[in-house]
């Protein structure tokens, strides 16, 4: 027979109002730590690799001008250009082919890339075949005093708002961490959700101001400049951490609601508890049936059983107090 629970119907019994409790599968937490992990690799990308800005310096001259900008620094390279200096002003038969080699051959050494004659754009040697780059800090002093401030306010900050966006990595690291090493599944997963969005939110900043300068700025309004992998690697990293932040925010409210693939054995029905009309948990017979309103999760029922501590009266009354009807513990008298 099931046990019965008689209670005052004008009364709530404390466990009335406990919220359900669940539990979460580890598995969640080692994807979310594939996310960090790829989500931290790509800002590192970001910050270290200088190609957010691409510009190839178009000339009718024989050597042609790279410049690779990053978030602090800049990196020059020149090459030779492979464009004829004079074209032919009616088309050539198709079996007729423009000696380009000995075009560059007949000039001096003086003139082509490393001869030191040539100059960067901005008046630095340029050195290198093109697969050499000369890198420098960047932005200069000189040149927020000629392109004006706001261009380097933008881009510092632009610079300052993706290494800060590390931090959030290190917290969601440290969070994870923790939660494998105390099994602190339940509620650490806001912690790991909220640091991550922040990431996210840091990262849509770097790269707002870097395609508002690129848009704006007048160094940028040649056809040869283009956004390059750095900037690719600062939207992968955005919607890394946002994929992270919305998946383990999906898993946990799925685990709260029950669902066996984000809770785990917990989200199962228990066959030997069931809910009063008071909402407590109590234990039945084993083989009695449980009407489907009644039915209880694994979960909450190990968590009811395991309630009862060290100042628990034994043989505990239905209203909380030691058996008996006195306000003494069976511990108390012990002591």
């Amino acid at each position: 027979m099931p046990v019965t629970v008689n209670e005052p119907s004008g009364e709530s019994h404390p466990l009335h109002h406990r919220k359900h409790h669940y539990t979460f599968r580890k598995s969640p937490y080692l994807v979310s730590l594939a996310f960090l992990l790829v989500a931290t690799a790509l800002t590192l990308l970001n910050i270290h690799v200088p190609q957010l800005i691409h510009v190839v310096g178009r000339s009718p001259g024989p050597t042609q001008f790279e410049t690779r900008y990053g978030t602090c620094t800049r990196s020059l390279a020149s090459s030779p250009n492979t464009t004829a200096l004079l074209l032919p002003a009616h088309p050539l038969p198709h079996d007729v082919e423009l000696p380009m080699p000995a075009i560059f051959d007949s000039l001096p050494s003086s003139s082509l890339v490393g001869g030191g004659g040539i100059e960067g754009p901005i008046g630095h040697p340029a050195e290198g075949d093109g697969h050499e780059w000369v890198c420098q800090d960047f932005p200069t002093r000189s040149e927020c005093e000629q392109f004006g401030e706001k261009f380097c306010v933008l881009w510092s900050t632009a610079g300052y708002a993706a290494q800060s966006s590390l931090v959030p990595c290190l917290a969601s690291l440290l969070s994870l961490l923790f939660i494998f090493l105390h099994r602190a599944r339940r509620q650490q997963w806001k912690l790991v959700s909220v640091t991550m969005l922040i990431h996210c939110l840091l990262q849509v900043l770097s790269i707002g101001m870097i395609l508002h300068v690129f848009r704006t700025d007048e160094r940028f309004e040649s056809k040869g400049s283009h956004l390059d992998k750095s900037f690719s690697f600062g939207v992968s990293s955005a919607l890394v951490s946002l994929t992270h932040a919305l998946f383990l925010t999906l898993t946990a409210y799925s685990a709260r609601l029950g669902h066996s693939w984000a809770a785990g054995k917990s989200a199962k029905k228990s066959r030997r508890h069931r809910r009063t009309h008071s909402g407590r948990v109590v234990l039945i017979e084993d083989g009695v049936e449980v009407p489907v309103g009644e039915r209880v999760t694994v979960g909450e029922a190990r968590v009811v059983a395991g309630e009862a501590g060290e100042r628990t009266g034994l043989l505990e009354g239905d209203s909380g107090e030691a058996a008996g009807g006195g306000r003494e513990r069976a511990t108390d008298s012990a002591v």
